[in-house]
């Protein structure tokens, strides 16, 4: 998926919402022909997300403005480490400073987040996918956050992939005693070209979503011991689907998932837990 167009129409929204009829403050106090330089500084170590946006952020405030990147994307950086610089009209670097800063601060710390669980299952051939989770208006940010910092995306929106989760499967039972085979029949009529996954929450539905043409299994909510029978069962057959697991999976019980053998945990926290990397911009004459 492209995020540009997304990305462009955050930026948009967020400068209507903040700097709406002018920056005044900024216009009583600044002359309008000051030119200032601020510098990016990481205040707590982390993963970078977002820079390449910066400077898109501050044409649209005013053109002359240019923006240099001192780290990489996605890179580690320590405190104090200075990340980037802006240069330009002094009204337009005030103005644009905070929107930049939750920008970057939102996104560096999902990148980190989720980073802390890849590498909490790096040796084990499981990816970790990222969910629909997302604080409304910022899921093109934050799932581009999220692979910033090593992670996967899951589905963007409902319309990309059919998951038959188990309200879907709730539903299709009260006229049905086979719910699983007939969402999946349902599903598979009414879009034929896109893959299916089905949310199972015990071993005793395994059987019954293997025998469809579902792509994907998730195992939704049980814990490792569970999970490691269903990968069991599953890798008897000759079923290949991907196996994935979603629950209520920290940092500190996620190695015991990805050591059951699934392909992929979904984690919704990577998007909603995420606490925002400490990043200041300090303000310096013109160079």
């Amino acid at each position: 998926m492209d995020i540009t167009n997304y990305i462009d129409l955050l930026l948009d929204t967020a400068l209507k919402e903040d700097i709406r009829t002018g920056d005044i403050t900024s216009e009583a106090c600044i002359p309008e022909d000051a030119i200032l330089t601020g510098r990016f500084i990481a205040k707590q170590a982390g993963i970078l997300a977002g820079l390449p946006f910066l400077s898109l952020l501050f044409k649209k405030i005013d053109p002359r403005i240019e923006v240099q990147l001192l780290v990489s994307e996605g890179s580690y950086q320590k405190a104090g480490t200075v990340i980037a610089k802006v240069f330009g009209p002094a009204r337009g670097i005030f103005s644009g400073e905070r929107v930049a800063l939750n920008l970057l601060q939102h996104a560096s710390g999902v990148a980190t987040l989720t980073n802390q669980y890849v590498r909490k299952v790096s040796g084990f051939d499981c990816s970790i996918l990222d969910t629909r989770k997302t604080l409304p208006g910022l899921r093109a940010l934050e799932k581009y956050a999220v692979t910033v910092g090593g992670g996967v995306n899951h589905r963007f929106g409902l319309d990309d992939r059919l998951i038959i989760k188990r309200n879907h499967l709730a539903f299709v039972g009260t006229t049905t005693p086979h719910p699983i085979r007939e969402a999946v029949l349902r599903v598979k009529n009414h879009r034929p070209d896109l893959p299916i996954e089905i949310e199972i929450q015990d071993i005793d539905q395994l059987a019954e979503a293997l025998d469809t043409e579902a792509e994907t299994i998730m195992l939704c909510r049980m814990p490792p011991h569970e999970i490691k029978k269903c990968v069991h069962f599953i890798r008897k057959t000759d079923k290949k689907v991907f196996i994935e697991s979603l629950g209520t999976i920290t940092l500190e019980t996620i190695q015991a998932y990805a050591e059951t053998g699934v392909d992929g945990i979904s984690l919704g926290s990577l998007t909603l837990s995420s606490h925002a990397l400490d990043i200041a911009m300090r303000l310096a004459s013109s160079e």
